[in-house]
């Protein structure tokens, strides 16, 4: 009986300093088309492409968020972001109009 109430305990003591954290973590790309490669055109995308992925995170909950990424392509922009709902995971906040 004493193997069982120990191992139990041993069980439980693991369980409790071991649990994982439970943040959600998103890695999202955002694709805009692109008019013309212009510089204004590229600004306006990027733009747009941006706000889009605020609201999708902050649609899901997800309070932080940072630029992973941007690729100009011939015909369109992405933007990679990655948006937690954990401080630690992220880094700084974006603030959102």
């Amino acid at each position: 009986m004493r193997i069982v109430v120990w191992l139990v305990t041993v069980m439980l003591t693991l369980l409790a300093v071991g649990s994982p954290a439970w943040a959600r973590v998103v890695r999202m790309e955002t694709t805009v088309a692109l008019g013309d490669r212009s510089e204004p055109a590229v600004k306006q995308a990027l733009r747009e492409a941006f706000e889009i992925s605020v609201r999708g995170a902050l649609a899901m909950g997800l309070k932080r968020m940072r630029v992973d990424g941007a690729r100009v392509l011939p015909d369109a922009v992405i933007l990679a972001m990655v948006a937690s709902d954990d401080d630690d995971e992220v880094g700084e906040e974006v603030e959102t109009q």
